[in-house]
């Protein structure tokens, strides 16, 4: 798709005019970006930045400059993100929660019964204590449990006569989902180690989804906000360069799109280069663009557009000499001036109209004896005063 494609082509119109390498660049940006929420990223320091970059930079790299088409993109991007995942995880108390913290020899036989947090706890040394925090789940974002509420601290104490057993009370109500965890502490009351997982109290596959849902939409929008804004951000810069170029077309300091560049290796060609400044080809420009000036002529062996003060054509290579008659260059070989008609040697053919009509021309011309004027040589009388010559 080219820049040509604006507002007055429609969305299903600039659709049709993609590529198949564009059409495939485009699906490939938004499985990308979907591949990179379900990593993480979209709630992850710079993490959405990168997605909004993935999702805009791909489709532009491969040519696709209309500003709906990359709409449509983000558009289709919101949608299939938060399908994925909203239903994708709904089985979310079965795939999560076992461990969260992989260094969890401290902790085992984790068992929840009558309203009780129950484990095997073995950390090193003496001198520690254990807590449980819990919290209703506010938010499930690809897998990730993002947001808790109410969240709870109760701390552990041990369960007499099974030894290294503890257990805490906790408040749990029914048709929900938490996240608990168990956290070893140290002698300052910092978490030295975690053992965290989900606990199922019977919530419906409806609110899991909805959990799913929301948590979906925080990464997703938070990703889709900054690509937006990267696209408005550089419509209006293609915009402002837009208005730029087209004044530049009109003061004549730039040619239309299409004409700027050399045939032989692309280089930009600005209004008035006879050459190219990369390669040093001839530029030939469609008569159409070419500056009406008066100091330029036409090469007769080639017809490229001349200086006129060139000693030579830049693109055939003849050479040039000066009109004795009016000082414009010539061509080698032409047989008269193109500017003011004078025969190749540079001699000006004289016309002399005679008041009986006669007509007498030539080129080599010789002074009246009596008014002293220009008479040519053939003429049988001057036309300035009408004496009459002799013939000889």
């Amino acid at each position: 798709m080219t820049e040509t494609a604006g507002p007055k082509h429609s969305l299903l119109e600039q659709y049709k005019a993609l590529s198949t390498k564009q059409l495939i660049g485009t699906i490939a940006a938004i499985v990308i970006a979907i591949v990179l929420e379900v990593l993480g990223l979209g709630l992850s320091c710079f993490g959405f930045l990168i997605i909004a970059v993935v999702l805009y930079m791909i489709p532009h790299l491969l040519g696709v400059s209309s500003v709906k088409v990359k709409a449509l993109v983000g558009v289709v991007f919101i949608l299939a993100a938060t399908v994925t995942g909203c239903f994708a995880y709904s089985d979310i108390p079965q795939q999560y929660g076992e461990l969260i913290d992989m260094d969890t020899d401290d902790v085992r036989d984790v068992v929840y019964e009558d309203g009780a947090i129950t484990a095997t706890l073995v950390p090193e040394g003496t001198d520690w204590t254990a807590q449980v925090t819990y919290g209703a789940t506010a938010a499930i974002s690809f897998g990730s449990i993002r947001n808790l509420t109410d969240q709870t601290d109760v701390p552990m104490a041990p369960v007499e006569g099974s030894p290294d057993r503890y257990s805490a009370a906790v408040n749990l109500d029914d048709g929900k989902l938490y996240y608990v965890a168990i956290q070893i502490l140290d002698a300052e009351g910092d978490v030295d180690a975690t053992f965290g997982f989900t606990v199922d109290t019977g919530i419906s596959w409806g609110d899991l989804a909805k959990l799913n849902l929301y948590g979906a939409l925080i990464a997703v929008l938070l990703s889709a906000f900054l690509f937006y804004i990267i696209l408005v951000f550089s419509a209006l810069m293609r915009r402002s360069a837009g208005k730029t170029r087209a004044r530049m077309e009109a003061d004549g300091r730039l040619y239309p799109q299409g004409y700027g560049r050399c045939k032989e290796c692309g280089g930009m060609v600005l209004p008035g280069e006879i050459n190219c400044r990369k390669c040093g080809a001839h530029i030939d420009v469609p008569e159409e663009l070419r500056a009406k000036k008066k100091d330029y002529f036409v090469c007769d062996s080639c017809g490229a557009e001349v200086p006129e003060d060139a000693t030579e054509c830049p693109r055939c290579g003849a050479k040039f000499f000066v009109c004795d008659a009016c000082g414009v260059e010539i061509p080698d070989g032409a047989d008269h001036c193109p500017n003011c008609g004078a025969r190749f040697d540079g001699a000006v053919e004289t016309e002399i109209v005679h008041m009986d009509g006669t007509v007498d021309t030539s080129t080599e011309t010789f002074e009246c004896s009596e008014c002293g004027a220009e008479v040519p040589a053939n003429a049988e009388r001057c036309p300035n005063c009408g004496a009459r010559f002799d013939e000889d």
